[in-house]
């Protein structure tokens, strides 16, 4: 699919069709190696078809980030979710379990749950029909517990109706798994189990107390564009010198190096984190267990398909954002801590400083990725030449997009050379792994230019 006539002026896009969008040859400029490849069709972040059939093969077909276990840390814990316009539940049973269901009730499909909460039982607010926190029917509004004065019981009584049984209509559930702090739910009928999603990712982050943050901040946006248009712009550093200069004071530029295995996921590294007390204080205490190096570097890692992290030594900011529509998206900014550092003299100062900064980044990056968006609009526009020395991650990115579009559900691979960089920067004091050149310890004089 050339972008440009023989002369060099560019080629007036084709209208694509819903067929177009699950055909392989639609996404060939993209699927190129990254020295050579263009962007992924602007249809993607501005066509209803694309977000109908992404809804379907994308939202629906993997696992998705939706929240955190410290919102379900004690027995009947709930928290609402939505995921490809699906209502959903996350509750903790009595025995410690997590369990996820559709927010529907087995009986006339009123929706159970409102709001977050803790709940004893889960109950229709329509016609009382209860449900235990493992989705089991309790009973419909005659048995111990739902408030039915004796002299009534007989005539709620369902004892007698033929052909029902209880057992027979519990509650509808979702797949859902935890890696570390994070509540993972996948509306697949048969989900792969979320390890090998995750691909080397937790082996990678094995030296982090994860599961034990706790979430202390969050300030809900609505954002005016497509949710790639977030994912891609977390993922890249390219726009950092322009757009984020405080950002580079703390995240150097020259200091990214790329964090590559196998998994459903994009990573970067920043070491050493640079401390620069004018920009924002990083002083709480970092966590505990990790070694020297891990106490220097900053993590960046987007999970597909929603949520960015911002693993420091001493917090984890977090963006989770969904769609609301072809050009719009929710977003939650959430800052999570150690109990450790909650513990610390002038915590909540410290804390809120924190959240202040990175607050302050995510709005400079709204800015332009709602730019970015108002620009894709032009139907003049036939996509972009990928930047392949700053851009190797969102290439990574929009291939995992296009494989779900076409129905190759893989998990992709991660650099192949011997040791991309980072592992010997990590080990030794002072780096030795090359800033980020499409990934990959490449001499500049092997790659053409772009």
């Amino acid at each position: 699919m050339p972008l440009s006539t023989p002369s060099g002026h560019p080629q007036k896009p084709r209208v694509l069709t819903a067929a177009d969008f699950v055909h392989e040859e639609t996404y060939r400029a993209t699927r190129a190696p990254v020295t050579l490849a263009s962007t992924i069709v602007p249809d993607a972040y501005r066509s209803a078809e694309f977000h109908r059939l992404e809804l379907e093969r994308v939202w629906s077909g993997g696992w998705v980030c939706v929240g955190y276990t410290s919102q379900v840390a004690n027995p009947g814990d709930t928290f609402l979710t939505v995921i490809a316009s699906q209502s959903l539940l996350v509750t903790r049973a009595r025995d410690g379990a997590l369990h996820a269901f559709h927010n529907v009730c087995r009986h006339r499909g009123s929706q159970l749950v409102c709001k977050d909460g803790n709940y004893d039982v889960i109950r229709c607010p329509y016609h009382a029909w209860g449900y235990a926190l493992d989705g089991k029917l309790l009973g419909t509004p005659y048995f111990k517990g739902l408030d039915v004065p004796a002299e009534q019981q007989a005539q709620f009584d369902m004892s007698e109706a033929k052909g029902f049984r209880k057992e027979d209509y519990p509650l509808l559930p979702v797949a859902v798994e935890s890696w570390g702090c994070f509540v993972f739910l996948n509306l697949s009928e048969n989900p792969s189990p979320l390890g090998e999603w995750l691909g080397d990712l937790p082996k990678r982050l094995r030296g982090y107390p994860l599961h034990e943050l706790k979430l202390v901040r969050r300030q809900s946006v609505e954002i005016k564009c497509n949710w790639k248009l977030i994912a891609e712009n977390f993922m890249e550093y390219y726009h950092l010198p322009w757009v984020h200069p405080e950002l580079c004071n703390i995240s150097g530029f020259n200091d990214h190096y790329r964090v590559q295995g196998p998994g459903m996921y994009t990573g970067m590294c920043t070491f050493p984190v640079s401390q620069d007390e004018e920009t924002v204080r990083l002083d709480l205490p970092a966590m505990p267990g990790l070694n020297s190096r891990e106490a220097q570097t900053a993590y960046w890692f987007l999970v597909f398909p929603n949520i960015a992290l911002f693993l420091l030594p001493n917090h984890l900011f977090m963006l989770m954002f969904k769609p609301d529509g072809t050009n719009r998206s929710v977003e939650y900014a959430d800052l999570l801590m150690h109990p450790s550092a909650l513990a610390a003299d002038d915590a909540e100062r410290k804390m809120g400083e924190v959240f202040n900064f990175w607050t302050m980044v995510n709005r400079q990056d709204i800015s332009a990725v709602e730019r970015v968006q108002i620009g894709l609009e032009s139907k003049a526009y036939p996509g972009g030449r990928l930047c392949y020395r700053f851009e190797e991650p969102v290439h990574r990115f929009q291939n995992m997009v296009i494989d779900r579009m076409v129905g190759r559900n893989r998990v992709p691979a991660g650099d192949n050379e011997e040791d991309p960089g980072w592992i010997e920067a990590l080990k030794s004091s002072k780096p030795q792994a090359k800033p980020l050149v499409g990934g990959k310890q490449h001499k500049l004089a092997e790659i053409p230019n772009s």
